[in-house]
């Protein structure tokens, strides 16, 4: 289909036009798309990352109510993305928000709505999504710390390391199979989701959250233009698999220069 133009309708049969609809990849829209996409999985990754890892360390040093904390926390990775797009727009709300009303305590979009502001959306977008997807890192990170052997933390302590030390020299190393696949799974994901932004900003205020995958949708079902969408989906594909290659290469290729 990403070589074709479709149109639907009557009496009009999809009519091949080569490289035409990947040509149309490289105009401005496209690139302000992918603009926002890379401050959107930038900013995401690392806020989920950081305090997925943060927090799969403090339950790991929990002693007692390690299964209760769990549950507790990966509780909002269990509501399904349109009902968190639906709470947080009521939660943003200008009118009668929480969240809104508390920033305005603090002197912060007073005169405009946080999601009618371009800087204001997508950071109210990433934060959203850490909300919910932070807890499948700390699932991922704490499966890791599990499988690191005691015996190098107690090695460490009678060498004189300090908690900073241990963290620095044998936790994050060790964790580095588990932040590859935390950063696999949560950058495809990121890639391609646009419920949230579906649901709460629609791609706006003057496209500034308008993510590849929300263009990608846009583009095919909204538009009907289906032999653009398609180009751009593979326009996607190839990103996404790069990606992967770079977290791979990265992130292992480091662990086995430790090793």
């Amino acid at each position: 289909m990403s070589v074709m133009e479709i149109n639907f309708l009557p009496g009009h049969n999809p009519t091949f036009i080569g490289l035409q609809n990947y040509r149309q990849m490289f105009n401005g829209t496209v690139a302000h798309s992918w603009y926002a996409t890379v401050v959107y999985v930038g900013g995401s990754l690392t806020l989920q990352i950081t305090l997925g890892t943060l927090i799969a360390t403090m339950l790991d040093r929990v002693s007692r109510g390690e299964n209760v904390l769990t549950s507790v926390i990966i509780m909002p990775m269990m509501i399904a993305p349109v009902v968190v797009g639906l709470l947080w727009q009521f939660l943003l709300n200008p009118s009668f928000g929480l969240y809104s009303w508390m920033l305005n305590q603090l002197g912060l979009f007073v005169n405009e709505p946080i999601l009618g502001d371009s800087v204001g959306a997508m950071a109210a977008v990433i934060v959203m999504d850490t909300w919910e997807w932070t807890p499948l890192v700390v699932l991922i990170v704490l499966a890791g710390l599990k499988s690191i052997p005691a015996q190098l933390y107690e090695a460490a302590r009678v060498d004189g390391a300090n908690v900073l030390q241990e963290f620095w020299h044998i936790t994050l190393p060790m964790l580095k199979p588990a932040l590859a696949i935390a950063l696999l799974l949560r950058s495809m994901d990121l890639m391609r989701y646009f419920t949230k932004i579906f649901i709460t900003t629609g791609g706006g205020p003057a496209n500034a959250t308008k993510i590849i995958g929300f263009f990608v949708y846009e583009q095919s079902l909204r538009f009907y233009n289906l032999g653009y969408g398609s180009a751009l989906g593979v326009g996607m594909l190839v990103v996404t698999v790069l990606l992967g290659m770079f977290f791979v290469e990265t992130i292992m290729g480091g662990a086995g220069d430790n090793e």
